[in-house]
């Protein structure tokens, strides 16, 4: 295992094919822990980080961060600052902490708070050809207005395999939050039991369930079209 220091300056800090630990300090830094299970620290600075491989835990620091961990099972957290963050290829854990995020677990059953702020909750990939077919997502917003994304400009997320591509929003607040969608065309919403979480409002397209939201009435979700509040870019 190596443990990595940066600097007062902009860094380039790059780990070993082992277990390393990597601390950005101050400084805007590039942080990339290479192979192995690493943890990264940003600290202060606008740091950006970029995982291939490993079971990695990141934190993100007190500034606004780009984190982008392309594989394995990652814990992710943004902390401070205005975050970007895309988890990659796996079963992530990814907190956007404090202030305004935009969050991605990408491909994989992934888990998504936005905490405090207004945050984008996207679990899908976009590079994907079926964003969310064969994933389970959990979605939580947080505190703030925050936008559950089950479409884009073009797409329907979670189609094709039924209860086995389903996004769970789990906290969705009907006074300030919002799901968007590509188009509401073959859109449906409902009153829905689901198995194992109990009550709550189904979003179907062409009758297909994509997302569930316990504990809401139908009357009380709120859909937007193509209402993503900055331009999300594939990975």
């Amino acid at each position: 295992m190596a443990e990595i220091l940066g600097t007062a300056a902009n860094d380039l800090l790059v780990g070993t094919a082992e277990n390393d630990n990597v601390f950005g300090l101050e400084g805007n830094d590039t942080l990339n822990g290479s192979l192995g299970d690493d943890t990264l620290f940003g600290n202060q600075g606008i740091d950006f980080f970029q995982e291939a491989a490993g079971n990695d835990t990141i934190f993100g620091g007190k500034d606004g961060d780009l984190i982008v961990d392309t594989q394995g099972n990652n814990q992710i957290f943004g902390n401070l600052g205005d975050d970007l963050i895309f988890g990659g290829v796996g079963n992530d854990l990814i907190y956007g902490g404090q202030d305004n995020d935009n969050l991605s677990g990408d491909v994989g059953d992934d888990f998504l708070s936005g905490d405090k702020g207004d945050d984008l909750l996207v679990g899908v990939s976009f590079a994907s050809a079926n964003p969310g077919r064969g994933e389970l997502d959990t979605l939580s917003g947080g505190a703030g207005i925050d936008v559950f994304a089950l479409g884009d400009a073009t797409r329907t997320y979670y189609l094709g395999t039924g209860l086995n591509d389903v996004a769970l929003l789990i906290d969705f607040a009907p006074a300030e939050d919002l799901i968007a969608v590509s188009t509401t065309n073959n859109l449906s919403i409902s009153a829905f039991s689901l198995a194992g979480i109990g009550e709550g409002t189904g979003i179907f397209s062409s009758g297909d369930l994509i997302a569930f939201a316990p504990g809401i009435g139908a009357d009380q979700i709120t859909i937007g079209v193509n209402v993503f509040p900055v331009p999300i870019p594939n990975t």
